[in-house]
C-alpha cells in the first residue's frame, strides 16, 4: 500500500544534473526506478521535469554564460528531444510507457484549456501512463523567465488541479532552512511548516546555481499555492538515495509543508 494515491513530482535542473551542466543518466535513471516502484504498488504519478535547456547545451557543446531568452528557446528546443528520449529509454526498461506533456501558463489558467489538460492528464493516469511534463519553452517567453519559477510554480498549479496528495520538490537542499545555510552554518533544516505566512522574506534567500532559475524563494510560493488546494507539500534533497519512496513511507526528509 501506497501513503500518497496520487504523487506530482518535481525534478529540479541541479538534480538532474547532479549540480553539473549535463543531464546525468545514473541520477535519473535511480529517479525513475523509483518512479515505477511506486507505480508498481498502485500510485498515481505525474512527473514534472526541468532539465531540457542543459540538455540542450550538452548537445551543441555549449558552455560560458547563459544566451539570451530567443537562444534559451533555441537550446530548449534541441534538449527537449534528448531529454525525452532519456526518459523514454529509461521508462522502457522499467517497463512503462511515457507522455509528453508541454504547458504554458495560459494552459493552466484558461478554464476551458485547463480543463482538457485535466482530462487528458486523467486519461493518461487510467491507463497507467507517466505523464512527463515540463514548461513549453519554445513558443513561450513567459515560462522561460520567472513566471514559473524552473517549473515550481507549474508543479503547484499542476498539483492543485490534478488534486494530488503530495507535491514532491526535488532540489539540492535539505529542505527549508532556519538561515541561508551559504551565509550562516548553524542553520538546521524545519521539518514541519505549518503557516506559509509566517515565513520571513529575509531568511528565503536567492538561488545561485546558473544552470537552472527559481530557488527557494519559488519553492515556497509553489508550496502555498499546493497546500492552499489540499495538497501536501515536500521540499527536500533530490540526491538522497530512494527519496521518492523513503518520503512515501514516511520518513523525516525534508520539509513538509501542512495541507490546509
Amino acid at each position: 500500500m501506497v501513503r500518497y494515491k496520487r504523487l506530482v513530482v518535481k525534478a529540479g535542473t541541479t538534480v538532474l544534473t547532479g549540480g553539473t551542466s549535463k543531464l546525468d543518466e545514473t541520477i535519473m535513471g535511480g529517479l525513475v526506478k523509483q518512479i515505477a516502484l511506486l507505480h508498481g504498488s498502485g500510485a498515481e504519478i505525474l512527473l514534472v521535469t526541468s532539465g531540457a535547456i542543459a540538455a540542450g547545451r550538452e548537445f551543441l557543446g555549449e558552455i560560458g554564460d547563459l544566451p539570451d531568452v530567443h537562444h534559451r528557446q533555441v537550446l530548449a528546443a534541441v534538449g527537449q528531444n534528448h531529454l525525452m528520449n532519456t526518459y523514454s529509454e529509461l521508462f522502457a526498461k522499467q517497463g512503462l510507457g511515457i507522455a509528453q506533456v508541454l504547458l504554458t501558463r495560459d494552459d493552466l489558467y484558461d478554464r476551458q484549456r485547463s480543463q482538457f489538460v485535466l482530462d487528458t492528464l486523467q486519461t493518461l493516469l487510467k491507463r497507467r501512463i507517466v505523464p512527463i511534463i515540463n514548461e513549453n519553452d519554445v513558443v513561450a517567453i513567459d515560462e522561460i523567465g520567472d513566471v514559473f519559477g524552473d517549473n515550481d510554480m507549474l508543479s503547484a498549479i499542476l498539483s492543485s488541479l490534478v488534486k494530488a496528495n503530495l507535491l514532491a520538490i526535488l532540489t539540492d537542499s535539505d529542505g527549508f532552512m532556519t538561515k541561508d545555510p551559504r551565509l550562516d552554518s548553524s542553520a538546521k533544516r524545519v521539518p514541519v511548516v505549518e503557516v506559509i505566512d509566517n515565513i520571513r522574506e529575509s531568511i528565503v534567500g536567492e538561488h545561485s546555481n546558473p544552470w537552472s532559475r527559481g530557488g527557494m524563494r519559488t519553492k515556497i510560493e509553489a508550496a502555498r499555492i499546493a497546500t492552499k488546494a489540499g495538497t501536501t507539500v515536500i521540499i527536500c534533497d533530490g540526491r538522497i538515495p530512494d527519496v521518492i519512496c523513503r518520503l512515501d513511507k514516511g520518513e523525516d526528509i525534508g520539509t513538509i509543508f501542512v495541507s490546509n
